[in-house]
Parts: C-alpha cells; structure tokens; sequence
C-alpha cells in the first residue's frame, strides 16, 4: 500500500484500503484557527454541542489576527477564547505563532498520525509524514465531537527529483519550478510522495516548505522523506517501475532560483528573467517560509547591506521559539539595524486583514505560498513570490536581483 492507504487503514480499523473508496477514520490532533473559530462556534451553538471528544488532542490558534486590527476582530477574538476556554481545548495564544509551524515544532505532526485543521496548508504535516488535510468549518466540528472523520481514500502519484540545483537555489525555487513544470492537473485530490538524493541534504526547515506548498499542486497530501532528519521517517518511499503514469520524473539538475509573477504561483520564471523590476515592499514571513533557515539567511544578507530607502521590508517569524533564537542569535538587531521591522510572530500581512496592507501600485515581493490578486488586502498592487534569499537581496536593491547578486 502507499503511504496514504497504509495510514488511513491503520486509523479505519482495516487491513487494506483502496483508493475511492469512503472511509470513515479515527483521527489524532485537530486544530484550528482565529480566522474560521466564529463560524465553528456558531455550529457548536446551534447544534447544541458541548464537549468534544478530547480536549488535550484540540488546539485553537490565534495566528490570523496577532494585532486585531479593528473592534469587529477584537470581539471576534474574545469570543474565540471564550469558546476555547468552556471546552477546555489548548490554547495556543496570540504571539506563539502559526499554526502548522507551531504544530511541527510541538509534536502535532507525528509520523503515521491524522492531523485535520481548519486551514489548507495543514498539508505542512507531510513534513514528518503525517498525514495532515485541511478541512472545512463543518467536518472540523464533527472530528472535535466525534474524533473522527470521513475520507475518499486518495490516489497518489509520485515525484522524484534528480540532480542538483544551483547553489543559491532553495525549496521554495523548487517548487515554483515544479508548479511551472507539471501544474496541478495531475496531482488534484491526490497524495503525493516525494523522492530524490537532493531532498535527503536538506534540512526539515526546507523540508516543510516543499510540504507546506501540496495544496498549491491541488494535492490532498504529501510525504516526504524527513531530509537530514531521517529519524522521523515513518518508512521508505517506494517508487513504481518506470514508464508508471503516475511517477513523474523532475530534472533540477544546474535549477537557477525562481520566481512566480503575479497573480499565480504557478506563472513562475528563472530569477534573472526578471532582473532589474523595482519593488516597494518586501514581505518575509508566511507559514511557507518564517523559520530559522529562513531567517538566518535573511539576517545573513542584512548583516551586510542596509534595507533600500524606499523600500517598506517586513520580516515576521513563523512562531515565538524562531523570534526566541533569533533573538539569541542576534538576527534580530541585525534585521532592525538594517532598516526592516519585526512584527509578532503569526499570519502578519499574508492574509491581507491586517497590517501591513500594500498601497495601490505597490509590487510586492513576498515569500508567502499565494499570489493571488488581492491576496493581502489590496486587489490594486502586485504580488510575487520568491525565497527568502531572494527576498532580502530584493530588499536592499529594491529591485529584483539577479542570480549573481545572491553570493
């Protein structure tokens, strides 16, 4: 079986399932977030629920709005603790971070485990092997209640990387060029299990990244093998013979960095195809890429050169223990002294609610997982993705550098 069958059928109490099929499955943690906990409590209101079948295995998180913005939002929040505290769920509080960078750092994500949460990019559990799905409001509320779910058993497809990229070229690179190349078509509502020499070097930082991206493939999940931190690994991933439709062969060999233009992840070009494009704003952050590998090459790259004058760079953490140890470290000074703000550790400006909103005519370079239009708050500025390497070096030309301008 694949991985996602041999997980499913584990938690359907089954020897073996097959894909198509419904099942309905125990599941391990649920968690979810500020931004959709008043539409979960309205349900849990109207149905007249009260408990929840663990309370210690439920997380709510108050990532989204760190900084409420606004009365409408600092009610909303007040009201979200108040359900959390009546059911006795964990309470992750506002400032400890994202929710699925918090949950691979807590242990949520454990290998052979069901994970659900209310966001889409919970497929970041992938990281560790977990099988990890983003729900709506509604099957949220069933799992918290009941500690369970339903699943189509997912066909899964393969992808194996060859070869060896550049040397400034990171995951992120990796999967805008993999969006590029084989687009979501063949991998919607599909598990995806990823190989290759090249994902054995790196770190669970970028590990995460990859994994953190499978909904922009239209993928249910992803696994991954755990890179230099193979001790997580639930097992080997085992490819099918060559010529199988569902292996799809990926050559990264001499991968120059990329970058998505605006409005699609997918409408990704080599960096130096756009070399020279000024930008105004520059956002480093996101649940894609707000670690301390993230970090640490931003502070890298400030430690050297000094924010550009007209450029407004915001840095935001993915959880309170990278903002700690970078702290330690003194990545932060370094960050503020270049002329970059650090905002609290969360969402910031990714889902566009909240500071910082872009101005009309605003590029914005950011490292987040979306581009969409209007994506943070203003439908009237641009939006492109690239990583955080390229991210800091766009800060302090504010343009779009070149790949030799990364070393």
């Amino acid at each position: 079986m694949t991985l996602a069958e041999r997980i499913i059928a584990n938690h359907a109490n089954r020897d073996r399932v097959a894909p198509g099929e419904l099942v309905t499955v125990t599941v391990d943690r649920v968690y979810l977030q500020d931004g959709n906990s008043p539409t979960i409590r309205k349900l849990f209101a109207e149905n007249g629920f009260t408990e929840v079948f663990d309370p210690s295995r439920i997380g709510v998180f108050f990532d989204h709005s760190v900084l409420a913005p606004d009365i409408k939002i600092a009610d909303r929040l007040r009201e979200a603790e108040d359900f959390a505290e009546k059911l006795g769920l964990c309470i992750f509080k506002a400032g400890t971070g994202i929710s699925h960078v918090v949950a691979l750092e807590e242990g949520w994500f454990e290998p052979g485990t069901i994970v659900v949460g209310s966001d889409s990019h919970t497929c970041t559990g992938g990281a560790l092997q977990c099988l990890a799905l983003g729900m709506g409001a509604s099957d949220i509320v069933a799992a918290m209640i009941t500690g369970k779910t339903w699943l189509r058993v997912p066909e899964t497809a393969w992808i194996e990387t060859y070869g060896v990229p550049q040397q400034h070229t990171r995951a992120k690179d990796v999967m805008l060029y993999t969006l590029l190349k084989l687009g979501q078509k063949p991998f919607l509502y599909k598990s995806i299990e990823w190989s290759g020499n090249w994902l054995d070097t790196l770190s669970l930082d970028a590990i995460a990244t990859i994994a953190n991206m499978a909904v922009e493939l239209g993928a249910k999940c992803s696994f991954l093998p755990a890179g230099r931190d193979n001790t997580h690994n639930l097992e080997p991933i085992n490819l099918p013979k060559e010529g199988d439709p569902r292996r799809f062969r990926l050559d990264i060999s001499d991968l120059p960095p990329f970058i998505a233009k605006p409005h699609s992840p997918s409408n990704a070009v080599p960096l130096d195809e756009c070399r020279g494009e000024k930008v105004n704003y520059v956002f480093i952050g996101s649940c894609t890429n707000s670690r301390l590998e993230d970090i640490t090459e931003v502070a890298e790259v400030f430690a050297r050169e000094k924010v550009h004058s007209r450029v407004h760079c915001l840095v935001t953490p993915g959880s309170q223990q990278v903002y700690l140890e970078a702290l330690r470290l003194g990545y932060v000074e370094t960050i503020i002294r270049a002329g970059a703000i650090i905002t609290p550790p969360g969402c910031g400006a990714c889902l566009g609610t909240q500071g910082t909103i872009p101005a009309s005519g605003d590029r914005v370079l950011s490292t987040m997982n979306r581009n969409f239009l209007g994506r943070m708050g203003n439908p009237n500025a641009e939006i492109w993705l690239a990583s955080p390497l390229v991210a800091a070096h766009t800060a302090v030309h504010g343009e779009i550098p070149k790949t030799g301008d990364l070393s």
